[in-house]
């Protein structure tokens, strides 16, 4: 089950407390079956979580679910009855996200994602990638922002260690207790903050480099750890776009 909770999920619906309460009932349901780890939803679940969520009660709520179940000539009903509820049926679903939950700007961040994906080499980095594509589109938006930093860190470690790994080991000689890196993994041993700071330190990277990298850090920090902090879909798809225009043509 997501860490998602319903209130997060329909305050990324932009208008939501102006859509009709069957659509809004519509959208519980989508979210419950696809967040709250259930597979049917019954009418009283959805009318307690309407109530949790402060929206006013839908009259006829079981005799909607019921009704919606019947074909309408061409069209298939919007649910499926099953043994103790009902789910959506696929189409519907498909057209709910479509509609309510497929941002413009999201859909820009998801299909250059997709389009970065297949130019990554690195088999690990790229199974992160993956996930943050799949955290994204499910609107699980910490996880992206969380999974995404991994896969710019992947590739900006990578990118010391193909072009300047003597460079950075010449720094780091000079520590009070020296390091050496030999390998890829080598980098495990030192803390993201510390390769950020010290790649500046030898002149690697620029200014503005640094500055995007530490950013990109420190907002990572800010919601990888329980907080009271609210992740926006805005704020997820900045921190992505960034990562894409800014990170990866430099370092991937």
């Amino acid at each position: 089950m997501s860490t998602l909770s319903a209130d997060d999920f329909v305050k990324a619906i932009q208008g939501f407390d102006q859509l009709s309460p069957s659509t809004q009932t519509d959208l519980l349901a989508l979210y419950s079956l696809e967040h709250g780890g259930v597979s049917e939803i019954t009418a009283g679940k959805l009318a307690s979580l309407r109530e949790a969520l402060h929206l006013t009660a839908q009259a006829r709520l079981p005799q909607y679910l019921s009704e919606q179940t019947k074909r309408r000539g061409k069209s298939l009903g919007r649910y499926i009855k099953k043994s103790s509820g009902y789910a959506l049926e696929r189409g519907f679903a498909t057209e709910l996200k479509k509609t309510y939950l497929g941002r413009p700007s999201a859909q820009n961040v998801s299909a250059s994602l997709q389009g970065t994906l297949t130019a990554i080499g690195d088999p690990a980095v790229r199974s992160y990638l993956e996930e943050a594509i799949t955290a994204f589109e499910q609107n699980l938006l910490r996880a992206s922002i969380i999974l995404t930093w991994c896969v710019a860190y992947g590739l900006f470690r990578s990118w010391l260690y193909r072009n300047h790994l003597a460079v950075i080991n010449n720094v780091m000689s000079q520590w009070k207790v020296p390091f050496q890196i030999s390998t890829l993994d080598d980098f495990q041993e030192l803390t993201e903050s510390v390769v950020i700071e010290n790649s500046r330190k030898a002149k690697v990277i620029t200014k503005e480099q640094h500055k995007t990298l530490k950013t990109l850090l420190d907002q990572r920090n800010s919601y990888a750890h329980p907080t009271t902090k609210i992740v926006s879909p805005a704020i997820s798809e900045a921190y992505l776009d960034t990562v894409l225009r800014e990170v990866v043509p430099t370092f991937g």
